[in-house]
């Protein structure tokens, strides 16, 4: 009885720290489980609003809110609203409230500005136009049948950009870096002159009007 008894009381010994090592505070696991579902509802959440933006994204509509914004321009031109700024701080305000107010007006200047860097290069022109009919005869062969190479179908975005990259080299043979370089320093010297020394429509009501008498 003795030998059974020290052998219980022994073996008691040996499982009761196992069963205290083994213990697993209270709620850890669910908080793991938790954190998990919440990675999950978050990276989902994120995936979702992606696509949902992507398949709210209307060429149509960007360009109705882009013409309703566009000013006539015989405001922008109006050379009567052309004015010397009082001091830099003026300048700098009236700078920012012109660029938001015209600032499709500047996107048509840029534009322009682009097609006549481009009509005065002909080689840019030819190669600009070769990258065009590329593209054209791309859209045309998968009208009728999809590219397959080795058994893989190459979906039409990865043609568009072969066709570019091709075109890239002949790009920069015929000056395409510098004529990129004109666009954006013309742009921007002419749309910070004008907007300079254009008066904004709405001085009086942020304040410009008192700091430039």
């Amino acid at each position: 009885m003795s030998d059974m008894s020290a052998t219980k009381q022994l073996s008691g010994d040996i499982v009761s720290p196992s069963s205290q090592h083994s213990e697993i505070p209270l709620g850890t696991s669910k908080d793991i489980n938790a954190n998990s579902t919440t990675n999950d509802n978050n990276n989902n959440n994120l995936s979702t609003w992606t696509l949902s933006n992507l398949q709210k994204l209307n060429v149509s509509e960007l360009y109705t809110r882009q013409y309703q914004s566009l000013r006539s321009w015989a405001e922008f031109f109006n050379t009567s609203q052309f004015k010397t700024p009082a001091n830099i701080k003026a300048g700098g305000r009236r700078i920012l409230l012109n660029i938001e107010h015209f600032q499709t007006n500047y996107v048509m200047v840029i534009i322009l500005l682009s097609i006549y860097c481009i009509i005065t290069t002909p080689a840019l022109l030819f190669v600009l136009l070769a990258m065009g009919a590329g593209c054209y005869l791309v859209s045309l062969k998968n009208r009728e049948s999809q590219l397959v190479i080795m058994g893989r179908q190459i979906p039409i975005t990865q043609q568009y950009l072969a066709v570019m990259c091709l075109c890239i080299p002949l790009l920069v043979m015929v000056g395409a870096g510098s004529a990129i370089f004109w666009i954006l320093g013309a742009s921007v010297f002419v749309i910070f002159l004008h907007a300079l020394f254009h008066q904004t429509p709405n001085q009086e009501a942020f304040g410009v009007q008192m700091e430039e008498v």
